[in-house]
């Protein structure tokens, strides 16, 4: 004769429903199906969560509203379509039902000693262990291990007829594994399920979507890493929980540094986190941050053209081209464009990465890449400005006419619009002159017959010292004359004792002509330097033009070298590529000279520039 207990036991912490269903069953010696009928319901009303159903059942077992509430906060009800409000928060189904069912069996095996009666009727089935992202009992340092598998719900919540087929094994510790220390996201998870205290950078995200998150980026990290596929459970979440914790600025590290070191596109990359985020959880908006942080990364790393859809957003402008894109954009070889980008210092000399991942940014380069295709060669750049073949050579050795590129490889180094305002703004000084006048002669007759240089004759002609003419019916640069007196007496002139020989002074350099010489070509840099006092100089009167300009002696070009270095100088003095110095001073964070952000141009401290070279 069976004994019927007094009373029925209490719903026991974080139990779900179906526990304590199977509970009553246990503890009443008959089975799930059986104890329902008696509530007036049935097993399956109550698998199918029908309201009516749990109100049957806190009749019957006589529970406050309190204690059934509690019970269905720790199973999960249904919240809308494959969603579950569990813990106050909403979980998709399959993030808590699961036809695997997991315990702590040392949590089960210390029920069951501590109980009178049946076994099967003190054992506890906990809420948390249906959680997928769970995986340590924190009270006993046990692994979550599987107790068993059903697809059908029916049989999977039949609790204690489950239990009571393989509970001599939970009690003879079949199930027990090595203990194992509960890691920062074991602590942190069971702490939000309990009463949702949180003061990680995850407080105010939804606990769904962190703990998904976790174990979707630990996934990427670890298989960057080199980790392979047999990891313990829970690894991948405390690889990103070390990181997440800390903030956003972590995890857009962890995120960049995944996309620098691989050759893959995004949706290779990242492993699961990248489909997920672009298919599973696109329109989720518990995954918001989540996909705008990996967006903002890949947009960063992967050249992706305007009007591509990314994470469930169209991309409004790109950011960054691959050698490859930029190609096809422009429809111009790579081979040629690598020349015009390392020598603009996009791209870096020593840069062996594939094409497609050779990024540079496409809005600082926009303009680059718009004008190459423009470029023309020698032969229709003399055509544009009226110059022969020795006139365009002799402009741009002196420096007066530079193509857009010195690469000898690249067969279209001129910009047309270059040559022509040059010529435009010449023929503005000239005057008309018959086209037999034998007086007068091109700029580079006068430097063949007298060696005056081509940019000596300029800047005497800007100087409103040598006149400039235009012989009629004679186009462009070739039709530029000078008269042959005055370019004598401009001979004359050149070769007279500077005034640095009276009285024995040291010769002085003009700053415009220091400033060419070491790489600043904007005049305008290097006398703001002077002129904010960084650099020493003294004003003297030009004794070709009569107007006031800064000049400086040997003593203070030492000064300045002592104090400052460019490009230039750097390349002159350590024999390495300008775009090799670059890269490195950009490695190595060394800023532009720019105190109280005045613009000096290319302009470093030689301290700080000499320290990042070593």
């Amino acid at each position: 004769m069976t004994l019927l207990p007094i009373s029925n036991p209490p719903p026991a912490p974080r139990e779900t429903v179906f526990s304590y269903l199977s509970r009553l069953a246990a503890t009443w010696d008959t089975d799930v199906v059986e104890i329902a009928n008696d509530m007036g319901t049935s097993f399956k009303r109550l698998l199918a969560q029908d309201p009516e159903a749990f109100d049957a059942l806190a009749v019957w077992a006589d529970l406050d509203p309190t204690q059934l509430e509690n019970m269905l906060s720790w199973t999960g009800i249904r919240a809308g379509n494959v969603r579950l409000m569990f813990r106050g928060e909403i979980f998709v189904s399959r993030a808590l039902r699961n036809p695997v069912m997991r315990a702590c069996p040392v949590c089960l095996r210390e029920d069951a000693m501590q109980s009178d009666g049946p076994t099967t009727a003190a054992m506890v089935m906990r809420g948390d262990w249906q959680m997928r992202e769970a995986n340590v009992c924190l009270r006993h340092k046990h692994r979550l291990v599987e107790l068993w598998t059903s697809n059908h719900p029916r049989e999977r919540y039949d609790i204690a007829t489950r239990l009571s087929e393989i509970v001599t094994k939970i009690i003879a510790g079949d199930f027990d594994q090595p203990p194992v220390e509960p890691t920062p996201y074991d602590i942190w998870l069971d702490g939000r399920l309990e009463d949702g205290r949180d003061e990680t950078w995850f407080s105010g995200h939804p606990l769904f979507a962190a703990t998904t998150f976790c174990r979707l980026l630990g996934q990427a990290i670890l298989h960057d890493n080199g980790a392979g596929d047999d990891m313990p459970a829970g690894a991948h979440h405390v690889a990103d929980f070390e990181i997440a914790r800390q903030g956003e600025h972590t995890v857009r590290a962890s995120l960049a540094r995944i996309a620098r070191a691989c050759d893959a596109e995004p949706n290779k990359a990242y492993g699961p986190l990248f489909p997920s985020l672009n298919r599973d959880y696109a329109e989720d908006e518990g995954f918001a941050t989540y996909r705008c942080l990996l967006r903002d990364v890949i947009l960063d790393h992967w050249p992706i053209a305007a009007g591509k859809e990314l994470l469930g957003e169209v991309v409004e402008q790109r950011r960054v081209h691959s050698l490859a894109t930029a190609s096809q954009e422009t429809g111009l070889g790579p081979g040629v464009l690598e020349h015009f980008l390392v020598e603009a210092g996009a791209l870096p000399v020593d840069d062996d990465r594939p094409r497609r991942r050779r990024l540079f940014d496409a809005k600082d380069y926009a303009d680059l890449l718009n004008e190459i295709p423009t470029l023309v060669g020698p032969i229709a750049m003399r055509e544009a400005i009226g110059a022969t073949k020795k006139e365009l050579d002799a402009f741009e050795k002196e420096g007066l006419l530079v193509p857009r590129t010195r690469v000898a490889k690249v067969k279209n180094p001129w910009r047309i619009s270059d040559g022509v305002d040059f010529v435009a703004g010449l023929a503005e000084q000239a005057v008309p002159i018959a086209k037999n006048d034998r007086d007068w002669e091109t700029l580079l007759l006068a430097r063949k017959r007298t060696r005056v240089s081509l940019r000596e004759q300029l800047d005497a002609i800007h100087g409103k010292r040598l006149a400039l003419g235009k012989r009629g019916g004679v186009r462009g640069l070739h039709g530029l004359v000078v008269r042959k007196s005055e370019v004598d007496r401009l001979r004359a002139s050149l070769l007279k004792p500077e005034n640095d020989a009276k009285s024995g002074e040291p010769r002085l350099m003009s700053a415009a002509e220091f400033g060419r010489s070491v790489g600043l070509r904007d005049h305008g840099y290097f006398i703001s330097l002077i002129e904010a006092g960084h650099t020493p100089a003294v004003r003297h009167t030009n004794p070709k033009t009569g107007r006031q300009q800064y000049w400086l002696s040997a003593e203070y070009i030492e000064s300045y070298h002592e104090r400052f270095v460019t490009l230039t100088t750097l390349s002159d003095e350590t024999g390495r590529h300008r775009n090799s110095l670059k890269s490195l001073l950009e490695a190595s964070h060394v800023a532009r000279f720019a105190p109280g952000d005045q613009n000096f141009g290319a302009i470093f401290l030689r301290e700080e520039a000499i320290a990042a070279l070593r």
